[in-house]
């Protein structure tokens, strides 16, 4: 499985707690400028004790405090400990629960069981005990525990994709990814997806065999072999427990009194119920608290009853919020929903709506609650994601690419709601824009297979949408048909984008149809072909003073040119024209296709060292840029110019993590990286025994080893 970086590990445990980096600041001693420099990889690593200060103002401990530690120093860590941190961290202690999570994991012991599905009414904590089983049963699973939120997850094929980005690998690439690995999947809100689930889950488990599933749905599934396990409502002590603890969280003082029981007993021991009356109690004594639960404790009493007390502003507001899918920023909600911050300040009061570091959500069962009061989809979500998705277009060639990744992913559930609804409405210019925009963020992310089929559904929708927006979904289209391998669409796509932007008029879409076209020539091998495109495409930009696409065709060019002795020394000049010109655009990710260009140019000449130092760079570059496809690409480049250099056993051993890199992102190398990659294969096949043995041991070690042997 992929490892987090400590950059990404401190991250994501801030905002699991709901910190800002002034407030962890705060807490730990440690300043604010140091946990953003690490947040944002300047130091890969942390000092011993700032590491402490960091895990005790976290509150870690345990298995997770281990990994924290550890992945500070830099150090490789167990798979298995890897394996935890890839699940939500809950804010509070689970309370009542022992005896559910025991005889969850006990049943995932067993060799007969490898799917359990816990179902429960809306509300009743199936998610929790999910967690927290799953976090101990991590040691059983050393090749990763991986867990999916299918809320929004509308299709088998989306919840596919899900499954996909939690186990960090493309959505193609999944199976694959599973197959031969002893790893647990946990698939939380399934009750929708039920009657598919021989598609989803029947279909991973028969296909992987080391594959156990756990699952939570509302709904039994109809898979034969599964086993289910209800979980019930607390009894009348811990759900007293649970409701001191979330009283006792804004009022540390207070304490239960007898009432409290009786409470807890008309809400039916709901551990969302417990939480919902808990927010309360900053009004009202505990009697006067039942005393308006009236009759019936049941949880649609307890939402309705809450519902009630709102003012008219956050009424109003509570329904406006089931436009959002997977939650909402705060730009978002103030633009979407035109609200006032104490109506949003009102809800998050009464445990309505909850936040999540920077985003608000809302628990499942108030959404489906909120939808019953009308709601949903509408055109101003739509208006403000395509404006959003057309800022990360940009922004993702640019110093801020990492950051716009992260938001594009958290948003991504809004992103497809605002696509579904386009697609509904039959609104071609809007779902062309959108999903023209997104074609980067599928690529680096890896969802191929869905950007193309909502670009397919968005292109085959009737009326004129622009030539130039047409032409920009067109080329989004192309561009993740060749990164699939479906070269004759892609061919197809890029003319047809081409013919549009001829027709738009506009010069800078036919200079870039002419590079794809390029690329395209380029992966079958025809490199003169390809650099006469590209001559063509680099001189309409150098026109438009076009600079992120001007070094964009120098790396390219200086690929075509390559292969020919007698362009070499173009070639090279190219590339140090490239490097230099996505350096000063501050774009990591170009820059490393750049540098690795060079890099293979300098093992043409024979320089081998000067490369081999050129493809670390690259890898380098890659990584901070989490840019894992090119990462394999620098690893094989790497192994080539070791190779050249009279080394065996390393050069193999990073052609097989290349290979399980591949595996896992569902790239395919094409005509032109075969180019220096065959000769390499069998160079060391023909020298090295053992090619094999160092082959597998490349394939099956984490991307942290293959970083640090390269360093």
């Amino acid at each position: 499985m992929a490892e987090e970086s400590f950059a990404q590990l401190l991250r994501r445990l801030r905002i699991s707690v709901g910190l800002t980096q002034e407030e962890l600041a705060h807490r730990s001693t440690v300043s604010t400028r140091s946990i953003s420099d690490l947040e944002r990889a300047i130091y890969r690593t942390a000092r011993k004790e700032t590491a402490r200060l960091l895990a005790d103002a976290l509150e870690l401990s345990g298995t997770t405090r281990e990994l924290f530690e550890t992945t500070a120093r830099g150090k490789a860590t167990d798979p298995a400990l890897s394996a935890v941190l890839s699940l939500p961290v809950p804010l509070t202690p689970l309370i009542g629960r022992e005896s559910e999570i025991a005889t969850v994991c006990s049943l995932l012991q067993r060799q007969d069981v490898r799917l359990l599905t816990l179902t429960g009414l809306g509300g009743v904590g199936k998610t929790r005990v999910c967690l927290a089983a799953a976090q101990r049963l991590s040691p059983d699973f050393p090749d990763g525990v991986y867990f999916a939120d299918l809320t929004a997850a509308s299709t088998p094929e989306l919840a596919l994709s899900a499954i996909a980005q939690a186990a960090g690998v493309r959505d193609d690439g999944l199976t694959d990814h599973l197959r031969g690995r002893q790893s647990l999947l946990v698939a939380d809100n399934f009750e929708h997806l039920a009657e598919r689930a021989p598609e989803i889950v029947g279909g991973l488990l028969a296909d992987c065999p080391a594959l156990t599933c756990l699952v939570t749905s509302r709904r039994t599934l109809p898979l034969r072999g599964g086993h289910e396990m209800v979980i019930r409502p607390l009894p009348v002590d811990p759900a007293v427990a649970m409701f001191t603890q979330c009283v006792q969280s804004y009022w540390r003082e207070w304490t239960p009194t007898d009432v409290v029981a009786e409470i807890c007993a008309r809400l039916d021991g709901l551990p969302l119920a417990l939480e919902l009356a808990a927010a309360r109690m900053k009004l009202l004594s505990p009697q006067q608290l039942l005393d308006r639960l009236g009759l019936g404790g049941e949880l649609r009493a307890t939402l309705d009853w809450s519902y009630g007390l709102l003012d008219e502003g956050a009424r109003t507001l509570f329904a406006r919020l089931t436009v959002f899918s997977g939650g909402w920023t705060l730009e978002a909600v103030e633009e979407i929903c035109e609200c006032r911050l104490d109506d949003l300040a009102t809800l998050v009061d009464n445990s309505l709506v909850h936040r999540s570091g920077d985003r608000f959500v809302f628990l499942e069962t108030v959404r489906q609650y909120a939808l019953s009061l009308g709601g949903g989809p509408d055109s101003r979500h739509l208006d403000f994601f395509v404006a959003f998705a057309s800022a990360a277009d940009r922004a993702l060639v640019g110093p801020d690419q990492r950051r716009w990744l992260d938001l594009l992913t958290a948003d991504q559930d809004n992103l497809r709601r605002a696509i579904e609804y386009a697609l509904s409405i039959g609104d071609a210019v809007r779902a062309q824009q959108l999903t023209g925009a997104l074609w980067r963020f599928w690529e680096m992310r890896g969802h191929l297979a869905e950007g193309r089929d909502w670009l397919a559904r968005a292109l085959a929708l009737p009326g004129d949408s622009p030539p130039l927006v047409r032409g920009l979904a067109f080329k989004a289209a192309g561009n993740l048909a060749r990164d699939h391998g479906d070269v004759k669409a892609a061919r197809a796509l890029h003319t047809r984008g081409m013919e549009l932007f001829e027709a738009a008029g506009h010069q800078a879409g036919v200079a870039i149809a002419l590079n794809n076209l390029g690329n395209i020539l380029l992966d079958e091998g025809d490199h003169a072909a390809a650099a006469g495109l590209y001559e063509r495409s680099l001189e309409r930009f150098r026109s438009l003073e076009d600079g992120p696409n001007i070094a964009l065709l120098l790396n390219n060019l200086a690929l075509a040119l390559r292969k020919t002795p007698s362009t070499l020394v173009r070639a090279a000049g190219l590339a140090r024209e490239s490097v230099v010109a996505f350096g000063a655009l501050r774009d990591a990710r170009g820059e490393a296709r750049a540098v690795e260009t060079l890099a293979r140019i300098l093992d043409h000449t024979g320089d081998h060292r000067a490369g081999a130092d050129l493809h670390r760079r690259a890898v380098s570059l890659r990584h901070a840029a989490g840019d894992l496809g090119g990462l394999a690409r620098s690893f094989e480049g790497l192994a080539h110019a070791l190779a050249a250099l009279g080394e065996c056993e390393r050069p193999v051993w990073l052609l097989g993590h290349a290979a399980a890199i591949r595996a896992t992102t569902g790239d395919h190398r094409n005509a032109d990286d075969e180019f220096e990659w065959q000769t390499t294969v069998e160079d060391l096949r023909g020298r090295l025994p053992s090619y094999d043995h160092h082959w597998t041991a490349g394939h099956t070690a984490p991307t942290t080893e293959a970083l640090k042997s390269v360093a």
